[in-house]
């Protein structure tokens, strides 16, 4: 039995979108992701077929960047994108065609990564930031990844945890559009505790 989990880093796909990490702001937590991921030596392996699992270094937040064309509200080119991906993967490699992905995983933090996943990459194991089941979250396969906010990529520790939990006077906060369940659920929980809620 192995004791050590063996994971191959795919080397194909340029930069930005691949193999390039943004280590600041709320979609950090993808890029320390593969940012640690790329430099373990712990896990990594440089022959594949030693691998039990294969990471697909891309970053959501880059894909945005390079290929949205602002204000189109047409994403359909950053999920071709990622399904061409897959494709030069499937034709270069065998691991990808023997399970369909099932052993594949990738993390993604921005909020379209659900959809751009989806179809291509629809068997591969998820970390997202964006766990919205109508999304395209699949409970039991993909996985939470918390999205922290990094104010310093020198310093990523810098100013995470604050207060002590007695000395927070705030218990939970939240902005943004009310979309999916748990925030609409959670807000009705509220709304029938001794809570304040403002709005």
């Amino acid at each position: 039995m192995e004791r050590t989990l063996k994971v191959y880093v795919y080397k194909e796909g340029q930069k930005p979108i691949f193999h390039q990490a943004l280590l600041k702001g709320i979609y950090a937590s993808e890029g320390w992701f593969m940012k640690l991921m790329e430099s373990n030596r712990r896990f990594v392996v440089r022959d594949p077929r030693k691998a039990h699992m294969f990471y697909m270094p891309f970053s959501s937040r880059f894909l945005e960047f390079a290929l949205y064309v602002p204000n189109s509200h047409n994403r359909r080119n950053l999920k071709q994108y990622l399904k061409d991906y897959v494709n030069l993967i499937a034709a270069k490699h065998p691991f990808w065609n023997r399970t369909g992905g099932a052993d594949h995983f990738l993390a993604a933090c921005h909020d379209w990564a659900p959809y751009e996943t989806r179809h291509a990459m629809e068997r591969c194991i998820r970390a997202l930031c964006n766990a919205d089941l109508r999304g395209g979250f699949w409970l039991g396969k993909d996985v939470s990844l918390p999205e922290t906010y990094v104010r310093s990529s020198r310093n990523p520790l810098r100013d995470l945890g604050g207060k002590p939990a007695d000395q927070r006077p705030i218990l939970a906060f939240f902005a943004g559009n009310m979309h999916g369940a748990m925030k609409s659920t959670a807000l009705e929980w509220l709304n029938q505790s001794s809570m304040s809620v403002f709005r």
